[in-house]
């Protein structure tokens, strides 16, 4: 029985040092998905975000819009408004749209693209999933371009 309970204190103070840190006042541990969430921020900052502007800019260029959004959760998106079209009183989430997003979990980096169009083959679909230290700005802007590709024929 004294095993047991001294089994159970250990779990109990893993689980207290990890969320509160211990009482002599060491922070506490950090998890792997904290980890994680943190080299996705730095990853978007210096990675995703410089890739989505230079082509943006690029687009912005021919005439068509864009607006990069980042959500609470992480993800961090490019959505396009093709050169022509009105975009009004519609949400930026009515145009195809680029998203990239951390699945700390699995420590995997997801991308994936959505084409509102309705006569379009593939509307929406993944377009991969890396571990971080595979994303690099060459491997966004390339899915980013093989994407607008895909939604050439607005």
């Amino acid at each position: 029985m004294a095993d047991e309970q001294d089994n159970m204190a250990k779990t109990l103070d893993m689980f207290s040092g990890k969320r509160a840190g211990s009482a002599a006042g060491s922070p506490p541990i950090k998890s792997s998905e904290e980890h994680f969430a943190a080299d996705f921020a730095t990853l978007k900052k210096s990675v995703i975000r410089p890739a989505f502007e230079n082509i943006g800019g690029m687009l912005k260029q021919r005439g068509h819009g864009i607006h990069i959004s980042e959500d609470p959760n992480g993800k961090i998106a490019i959505h396009i408004v093709p050169a022509g079209v009105e975009k009004s009183i519609h949400p930026y989430d009515w145009f195809p749209t680029f998203s990239v997003f951390g699945a700390p979990f699995t420590g995997s980096v997801g991308m994936h693209g959505r084409n509102m169009r309705p006569n379009s083959e593939a509307t929406s679909g993944s377009r991969g999933d890396y571990k971080l230290a595979q994303v690099d700005r060459s491997v966004v802007e390339k899915a980013l371009m093989k994407f607008i590709g895909e939604i050439a024929n607005w």
